[in-house]
Order: structure tokens, then sequence, then C-alpha cells
């Protein structure tokens, strides 16, 4: 596991970021980003039997996850009128972002999920061609 966050944690955007769209198409999940959009929050939307769910990982190096960035997600949520979120970390959660999200219907995607979704990508692997 500590591995997996460890190679993460190196990993670019551009490479986290397709990492993380490899693991939700696996799980049988369409998935758009949602860069240049005006929903500034989210920068994927995942797409399953009619259900939107909005995700922001741009930050997911940042050492701890404060309440802003999911302000920003829910207010995207919102705008998109999709049915809730997912934030994912690295980092440590602070008290106050734990009780918004649940409070918000946003899900703080962590070490054993993120491992999970990650999957047997291998460490370092690029981006798609």
């Amino acid at each position: 596991v500590q591995q997996t966050l460890q190679t993460a944690g190196g990993l670019s955007w551009r490479d986290f970021s397709t990492a993380l769209e490899d693991g939700w198409l696996k799980e049988g999940y369409t998935v758009t980003r949602h860069e240049g959009r005006t929903s500034g929050g989210a920068d994927l939307a995942l797409h399953k039997a009619g259900v939107t769910t909005l995700v922001s990982a741009k930050r997911w190096k940042a050492a701890s996850l404060g309440v802003e960035p999911l302000r920003e997600l829910k207010s995207a949520i919102e705008q998109a009128e999709a049915r809730d979120g997912i934030v994912v970390a690295l980092g440590d959660v602070t008290p106050q972002a734990e009780k918004f999200a649940r409070d918000n219907n946003i899900r703080v995607l962590q070490a054993p999920d993120l491992v999970r979704l990650l999957g047997a990508r291998p460490a370092g692997a690029t981006s798609r061609a």
C-alpha cells in the first residue's frame, strides 16, 4: 500500500488522472474530463446507470485536505446537477473537512480505496498514448 501511494505521489497530474480514469473504467464507469469547464471544483465526471459523480483530484499531493476544495467540489456538483462527489487525498483530512464531506455527500478517497482503484498499474507507469 505504501509503495503504491508513494508512486502515486510522484506521478504527474496527467499520469495520475489517467491512472484514476483507468481504474474507474475497469469498474464500468464512463469517465469524462472536466478540464477547462466552468465547474472548477471538478476534474473528472463519472457516469454509470444514469448517475453522475464528480471527482476532485488535482490536490491529491497536498499534505492536508481542508474544507475549501470540498466547497469548490460541492459548487461544481450543484452546477452539474450531479448526485455526489469524490475527492482524492493522499494526505491527512482535517476534522472540519471530514464533517463537510459527510454533510454534503462527498466521499474522500484515501489509501486503501485509492490503492484498490489504481489496481495492478505498474509503478511509475506513464499515460496511455
